[in-house]
C-alpha cells in the first residue's frame, strides 16, 4: 500500500477514469441502476395505489363506505396500464441517452450522429405510424375511461365483455366464448352498456327488424300463425 494514501488514490482515481473502456461500463452500470430505480419507483407507486394495498390505507371511518367493486377493477386497470407505459418510456429514455453517452466516449460527435441517422429514424417512424397510433388511442382510451374490464361494450366489428386492455390491443369476449383482439387504433366508435344502462344488451341486438307490408293495402301484413 502506498505511504500516502490520501495523494495516491485520487491521482489512480484520475487515471482509471481517462480509461474509455471502464467509463463507458460505468454507464451502463449507472443506466441499469437507474433503470432499476426509477422502474422500482414506479411499481411501489401502482402497488400502493391498487387492490390491497390502497384498501388498508383507508381509514376505519371511510373503510364504511365499501366502493363499488367494478369502479376499483377499472381503476386499478387503468394506474396498471399508465404504469406500465411509464417503466416502458422510462426505459427508452435511459437507454437512448446511455447510448449516446457511450457514442460520445468513443469520440464519435453526436450532433453529426443524429443528423446523418434522422432519415433513418424519420422512415421508423413512418413505418411504426400504426404502432404509435394504437399507442396513442391506448392511453387517450385509459385517461378517459372510455370502458373498463367487465364492462360489455359495442365496437361495430366485434361486441363483448372486456377481459383485458393493453396499450395496443383490446380484448373481448363475446357470448360465444370467442376471444376478440382489437387493435385500440381501429376503435372508431364504443357502445358502453355497462355505464348507466342495463348492463348487457337484450337478445334482438344487432339483428334486423322486418316490417311485412301488405303490396295491395299498403298496410302492415299480420304475421301468419
Amino acid at each position: 500500500m502506498p505511504d500516502n494514501l490520501p495523494e495516491w488514490f485520487p491521482r489512480t482515481l484520475a487515471q482509471a477514469t481517462q480509461f474509455v473502456p471502464l467509463r463507458i461500463v460505468f454507464l451502463i452500470v449507472l443506466a441499469l441502476v437507474a433503470r432499476a430505480v426509477v422502474n422500482g419507483l414506479i411499481d411501489r407507486t401502482v402497488r400502493n395505489t391498487t387492490g390491497d394495498r390502497r384498501r388498508i390505507r383507508i381509514r376505519p371511518l371511510r373503510a364504511l363506505r365499501e366502493p363499488d367493486p367494478s369502479a376499483v377493477g377499472r381503476r386499478d386497470s387503468r394506474i396498471r396500464a399508465l404504469g406500465s407505459l411509464a417503466r416502458n418510456a422510462s426505459t427508452v429514455l435511459i437507454t437512448v441517452v446511455t447510448i449516446l453517452m457511450v457514442v460520445s466516449e468513443l469520440g464519435f460527435n453526436i450532433t453529426s450522429l443524429v443528423a446523418g441517422t434522422s432519415v433513418v429514424a424519420v422512415t421508423i417512424a413512418f413505418g411504426l405510424q400504426n404502432v404509435v397510433k394504437d399507442l396513442v388511442a391506448g392511453v387517450t382510451m385509459l385517461v378517459e375511461d372510455q370502458f373498463g374490464v367487465g364492462d360489455y361494450i359495442d365496437m361495430k366489428e366485434a361486441s363483448g365483455t372486456v377481459e383485458a386492455i393493453g396499450l395496443r390491443t383490446t380484448t373481448l369476449r363475446d357470448d360465444s366464448g370467442n376471444a376478440w383482439y382489437v387493435r385500440n387504433g381501429e376503435i372508431v366508435r364504443v357502445g358502453n352498456f355497462s355505464q348507466g344502462g342495463t348492463g348487457r344488451p337484450g337478445p334482438d341486438h344487432g339483428t334486423a327488424k322486418v316490417r311485412l307490408v301488405d303490396p295491395v293495402t299498403q298496410t302492415p301484413a299480420r304475421p301468419e300463425d
